[in-house]
This record gives structure tokens, sequence and C-alpha cells, in this order.
């Protein structure tokens, strides 16, 4: 099976020349992009002390990856994509997820290399919305 390469997109670009950028490299590391439950449980003062369980909306998610640049195109791309597109994108990972977020943070660190100028390793943060099913891939056996 090939790679699935990680793609983001931008529904509010209408443009098909920059409306959406596939990686040339996956990240290599991510956080879980689902949010944690909001539940809050509690006794009653009954003999019996039964619990209660209250549950709130579901927050958004703090997701995080990261991996490594080797082009000046995809420093440059993954740039101007936290930081020039104030607003909810779509990222597209490896399982065919339509990920449904807002970039908040890019961290670069440069690293050393004899073969490519441009080599860093990067973290993007995000805040997730929604995680959509999962559409490429095989169920483990």
């Amino acid at each position: 099976m090939a790679t699935i390469k990680w793609r983001f997109v931008d529904p509010y670009d209408t443009n098909p020349a920059t409306n959406s950028y596939t990686f040339e490299i996956n990240p290599n590391d991510e956080t879980t992009p689902f949010p944690t439950r909001q539940i809050q449980s509690m006794r009653t003062t009954a003999p019996t002390g039964q619990v209660l369980m209250f549950e709130a909306a579901t927050p958004t998610a703090q997701w995080s990856f990261s991996g490594t640049v080797l082009s000046k195109a995809m420093y440059d791309a993954l740039n101007s994509w936290v930081y020039g597109r104030n607003r909810r994108i779509y990222i597209y990972d490896h399982f065919g997820r339509k990920i449904t977020a807002v970039l908040t943070g890019l961290d670069m660190k440069p690293q050393r290399s004899t073969q490519h100028y441009w080599r860093h390793t990067y973290t993007i943060s995000t805040l997730v919305i929604s995680v959509g099913p999962a559409t490429v891939g095989e169920l483990w056996g």
C-alpha cells in the first residue's frame, strides 16, 4: 500500500492553486486529536450513596503533530498555513480522516545537515473541532 500524504485544505479559498497543500514528508509524531470528555461525579447524601454523573459539552481538543522539513518550499508552506490562514481548515491524515481544526502555532528548530540546508524539525499546535472517520487502511486481525 502506498503512503498516504497528509494534506491541508482551506474550504474558504476558492483558488485551486492555493487552497490545498500536500506534505512532502508526513509528520512522524502526534498527540491524540480526540478531546477528553468533561465528566463530573458526586455521591448523594442518601444512605446508599448513589453516584450521580454529569457530562458537559465536549470541548475542543488541543492537538499537536511534528516532523521534519528538508526544503525551503515546505518551510515556507508551513509558515504560510499556520500564520496566514486565520480560520478553520481541514487536515487529511494518513488514515484519510478529515480533521477540522484551527492551526494555532508553529515551532521550527533548525537541525544540522550537510545535505539539506533547510533541515528543521517542527511542531504544529492546533485546536480540533471535529475528527471524521478513517477511510484508509486495514483493520488489524
